[in-house]
């Protein structure tokens, strides 16, 4: 009761206390994951970019890269780089597209999906995926797989098919007048007449020190903004220890596998047990013995000595010694083969075919080969089914003439010759059929070009082996990981704090794998390491993650370890916020476009007003010439096509000379000896179509990309994905 009577005296404290809740609560919610507010500041935490205000959601983009994931061998910066261009793509083909009134149907998708798995119509896949959905929900063994990837293969066909319809739309307005064909018939025939003198820009570059600054490559980068966007980049430098097996390693690893060869007695001294293991060569059961004793399981293929040929130049040359001049029962090796030794043993042999003859009846349906053929697919099984039905060894060349259309092999009763049991020519399916039945048996199989009645009418044989291989892999040992890890964090930890110089070169004093790679972007899509170095890049995507967070600043350095125990310690030595692109960035590229720039417009301050070959010659060095030239073809006997040449010569007046003019090899001054009368063309309308093509070419491979430059894009991945990753 006194707490109560305490408040209801100072009741303005009560308000005060229940006013800053309240704004707390405002606040939290003001500034939320999701709040109003912190939109403002960071952006939609649900999206990861947005194409010209339209938005590319988390969900969206999480779900793509999910896809692109599952079927191809890719590094996940690689994947999601990918994912990333084909949203925008989709989404600036799926605006433009919009605006002209351009769209996909369903059924446009399923015609296109029919023809793909080589059915006549829509309706017969819409068949087959409702009996393929039928079976998933009733739990079919790798239905629902089948299912869910011929969704994914359908929804990823519409913007594509949408992407082809808008190309054809755009290129549909492509054209060519007859007056372009004219005059490019003047171009390929008038010819001009010159004399010059060119000097290369290596020879010019190395008589005058031209030297481009900053400031100026900056200017350029300005002049061109389009050309220069860039994104956030790191500079990274980098010391990798790869958990490679030491020579110990390799000797112990073939000792091992030599206990194979003689038999041993392996002694388990926890156990107290001893495993008399018998040598290779006594082995009662080869397949039980691979099994226990070999890190790769047995095989029991039967290969022919033809195919050892085929990939003999990827063995060591004892190792196809062996293979080709074994006996059964024998045991070669050990040898060496990539990063293992193995032990073979020719387990045994009999006889496979190595070719069969065959003949066959071809029954096919609409949509298959033949467009007069109009029976349907169903329709074409019953009639094969019905005169496999009546077929025999006796009647089968009758059967041949009366119903087979497949007019090439019906000349010859049917035969297609002797086909290799390996052939990859012929298709597959009447493939196995050979190599599944015996000389003289009939049966059906089909193809993507109809259905077969086949008759098998010889097999021709050849040896074939089964090998067993005891195959130990040259891993590190133990000690060895521990060791390249023990220097790995004793070198991390002597950098701590150093300045990029000091890591470099203690990296070199110590004799260790130093590298460095500069303007990486988040999402690089090249390995940072040389994989041929045996180094693991599975870290590359938690590098970058890291070295892109913001609180990794430059002269930061990390340890990371990969799961088969490579280490990397990776120093940040600078970051640069997206942009225009740095100097340092780009002057690779624009370092020569300047220079060049630069020796020109010295050539013409040096040669002054009234500019001569000669005076080129001796001022410069250049060498003299002489050579006809078009304005179609642009080529300089000797030099190349020349096409600022060629521009330069036909705007000339015959005995004037020009100005420095920059080639492709090096800078021309040219004087126009003559120029012949352009020619009087009757008819040129034989080059539209040629025109046309190369324009529409060149409309099919600049359209695209031209859209997407002018488009407003923005790309906050890492922004947004990073910062949930790292929560």
């Amino acid at each position: 009761m006194a707490i109560l009577g305490d408040i209801r005296k100072q009741t303005w404290l009560l308000v005060v206390v229940i006013g800053v809740a309240m704004l707390a609560f405002v606040a939290g919610d003001l500034f939320s994951e999701n709040s109003v507010v912190k939109r403002m500041f960071t952006g939609d935490p649900n999206e990861v970019g947005n194409i010209n205000g339209e938005s590319i959601s988390v969900a969206e983009f999480i779900n793509a890269q999910s896809n692109a994931g599952s079927n191809q061998n890719l590094s996940q910066n690689q994947i999601s780089q990918q994912v990333w261009n084909n949203l925008i793509t989709q989404k600036v083909i799926s605006a433009h597209a919009e605006k002209v009134g351009l769209e996909v149907s369903d059924d446009e998708v399923w015609n296109f999906m029919a023809q793909q798995y080589g059915m006549p119509d829509a309706s017969q896949l819409k068949t087959q995926v409702g009996q393929l959905k039928t079976q998933a929900e009733q739990g079919v063994q790798g239905a629902g797989q089948a299912y869910q990837n011929f969704i994914m293969m359908f929804e990823e066909a519409k913007p594509n098919l949408l992407r082809q319809k808008y190309l054809d739309l755009v290129t549909m307005g492509v054209a060519t007048t007859s007056k372009e064909a004219e005059f490019q018939q003047v171009g390929n025939i008038q010819n001009a007449t010159i004399d010059y003198a060119f000097a290369s820009y290596d020879d010019l570059k190395k008589k005058y020190k031209v030297e481009v600054t900053d400031d100026e490559i900056n200017a350029y980068i300005k002049k061109y903004p389009k050309y220069f966007k860039s994104e956030a980049t790191v500079d990274l430098s980098y010391v990798y220890f790869p958990a490679q097996p030491s020579a110990e390693d390799e000797q112990a690893t073939l000792n091992e596998i030599k206990k194979y060869v003689t038999g041993t007695v392996s002694v388990d001294e926890v156990n107290k047990v001893n495993d008399t293991i018998p040598a290779f060569v006594n082995a009662e059961n080869d397949s039980i013995y691979v099994t226990k004793y070999s890190d790769r399981p047995f095989v029991n293929q039967f290969i022919t000595r033809n195919e050892i040929q085929q990939f003999a130049s990827q063995l060591p040359e004892d190792y196809v010694n062996f293979l080709m001049n074994g006996s059964v029962g024998q045991v070669g090796g050990p040898f060496k083969t990539g990063g293992a030794y193995q032990l073979v043993k020719i387990s045994k042999s009999k006889e496979i075919a190595d070719s069969i003859n065959s003949s066959h009846i071809l029954i096919s349906y609409k949509g298959a080969t033949d467009p007069s053929i109009t029976r349907t697919r169903e329709e074409a099984r019953v009639l094969a089914d019905s005169i496999l039905a009546k077929t025999n060894v006796g009647n089968f060349t009758q059967m041949v003439n009366q119903y087979s259309e497949d007019q090439g092999s019906k000349v010859k009763n049917g035969n297609i010759g002797w086909t290799s049991s390996s052939s990859q020519s012929i298709a597959q399916e009447y493939l196995q059929f050979l190599n599944t039945h015996k000389t003289g048996e009939i049966g059906i199989t089909e193809s993507r070009f109809g259905f077969h009645i086949i008759k098998i009418d010889g097999v021709k044989n050849t040896t074939g082996y089964q090998f067993a291989n005891i195959l130990k892999e040259i891993k590190p040992s133990q000690a060895t990981s521990d060791k390249n890890f023990a220097d790995a964090r004793n070198f991390a930890q002597e950098v701590q704090g150093k300045s990029l110089n000091e890591f470099a070169n203690l990296a070199q004093q110590k004799g260790f794998n130093y590298n460095s790679v500069d303007n990486v972007t988040r999402y690089y899509t090249q390995p940072l390491v040389d994989p041929s170095t045996g180094f693991s890049n599975e870290k590359d995507n938690e590098i970058l993650r890291w070295a892109f967070n913001k609180g990794t600043k430059p002269g930061s350095s990390f340890l990371f370890t990969t799961g088969n125990e490579d280490q990397i310690i990776v120093f940040v030595s600078n970051k640069s916020p997206k942009g225009l692109a740095s100097a340092k960035a780009v002057r690779a590229e624009v370092e020569p476009i300047l220079v060049q720039q630069k020796l020109a417009k010295m050539v013409d301050e040096k040669l002054g007003a009234n500019p001569s070959l000669d005076a080129y010659v001796s001022n410069f060095g250049a060498e003299r010439g002489s050579s006809s030239l078009t304005f179609g073809s642009a080529q300089i006997a000797g030099k190349g096509a020349e096409p600022n040449v060629a521009g330069a010569a036909f705007g000339m007046k015959p005995g004037t000379t020009s100005k420095a003019i920059k080639g492709n090899a090096g800078i021309y001054v040219i004087n126009l000896k003559s120029l012949a009368e352009a020619p009087k063309v009757e008819d040129a309308t034989f080059l539209i179509e040629q025109i046309n093509q190369q324009a529409k070419q060149r409309m099919n491979q600049q359209l695209i990309p031209s859209i997407i430059m002018s488009a407003d894009i923005e790309d906050t991945r890492m922004e947004k994905l990073d910062r949930q990753q790292m929560q």
